[in-house]
């Protein structure tokens, strides 16, 4: 046994023209720096993999957890799609620690609901209070079995098929595809997306928030590696109030100034003038919505595989709908 770190392999930039010349051929180019992330780093992986080694050469000690998967889910405001993504995922869990950061749309019901239903599978907390790496770190600390798997509430696992996420448990890990704006249209700057989401339990290994983005910090001694099957999808299909949050993010997550911007909300009254011309956060909204789709691109399932079953009734049935006019997106219905 070695000590593991396991990402999401990331196909980000593709095109769908390039995609389907180089299908013709059976031949995949890599088109992007981010498209073969074990090509980089070589160095610290090949390290990395030789200290992996620690715990058969009783260096470190095996972990003394049971065998399992603990899915830690930190969710907010995830309405929308909670319920299919706790759905999609239950069956290969042993714990599924949800930590509720203050949800105003429902979601701590729903999901309050669900637990009620599989009291010896789902954990709830609520905290509200803690920032986003505290809380990452409060739902790590619940987990009890060997194997951590960060999922969020807003992706939905295949069930059905050679993708299906219960594969997971003897293939750890993949690739997760982005969806944007609706369920039919993907940001062509990010269709597919690279995260470190399962790792093996250790008291050292913590959330980190150095720069931009929180990230796991493993010991020196964890190998790194990367599969490239498309297990889950990423649903980046929010409330128009969502979304504009969602623009702010990873700025105020970088600036890091609590004491002028204690909540994100603040940090967006600050900024939505200049940024939209608007103090208004509705007439924002609309304004951020039509920036961040314009340039959207339809779902191919030729390059990225079919829907997961779940989300069938709602493509059948979709709550957004991006609009076009003249061949261009101009906004979103919501129906």
């Amino acid at each position: 046994m070695t000590f593991s770190i396991f990402s999401f392999f990331s196909l980000n930039d593709n095109t769908i023209k390039m995609q389907a010349h180089d299908r013709s051929k059976n031949i995949l180019l890599p088109i992007t720096s981010n498209q073969n992330p074990k090509t980089k780093n070589y160095l610290s992986r090949l390290l990395r993999r030789i200290a992996s080694k620690a715990p058969i050469l009783r260096v470190v000690p095996f972990p003394k957890r049971p065998q399992g998967v603990s899915i830690i889910m930190r969710v907010k405001d995830e309405a929308d799609w909670i319920r299919l993504s706790i759905q999609s995922i239950k069956d290969i869990a042993d714990e599924i620690v949800i930590v509720d950061n203050g949800s105003t749309d429902g979601t701590y019901e729903i999901v309050e609901e669900m637990a009620s239903e599989e009291k010896d599978l789902i954990k709830l907390w609520q905290r509200p209070d803690l920032d986003h790496c505290s809380l990452s770190n409060f739902a790590l600390d619940q987990a009890r079995y060997r194997w951590i798997f960060r999922w969020d509430g807003d992706m939905v696992a295949h069930t059905k098929g050679r993708h299906s996420i219960v594969n997971l448990r003897d293939r750890l890990f993949s690739r997760h595809i982005n969806l944007s704006g609706d369920l039919f249209h993907q940001n062509p700057e990010e269709m597919v997306h690279i995260e470190e989401y399962i790792h093996i339990h250790s008291n050292r290994a913590q959330y980190v928030h150095p720069r931009r983005y929180e990230a796991i910090k493993v010991p020196k001694y964890y190998r790194v590696l990367f599969w490239y099957e498309p297990y889950s999808f990423h649903l980046n299909v929010k409330p128009e109030k969502r979304v504009l949050l969602r623009y702010f993010w990873e700025d105020w997550m970088e600036l890091k100034d609590y004491k002028r911007f204690p909540t994100l909300e603040d940090y967006v009254d600050a900024k939505i003038e200049s940024e939209f011309g608007t103090t208004s956060w509705k007439e924002a909204q609309k304004i951020c919505l039509q920036k961040i789709c314009q340039n959207h691109i339809p779902y191919d399932p030729e390059v990225f595989g079919p829907y997961p079953e779940l989300l069938k009734p709602h493509l059948e049935r979709p709550k957004y709908e991006l609009k076009y006019e003249n061949g261009k997106i101009v906004g979103r219905v919501e129906h």
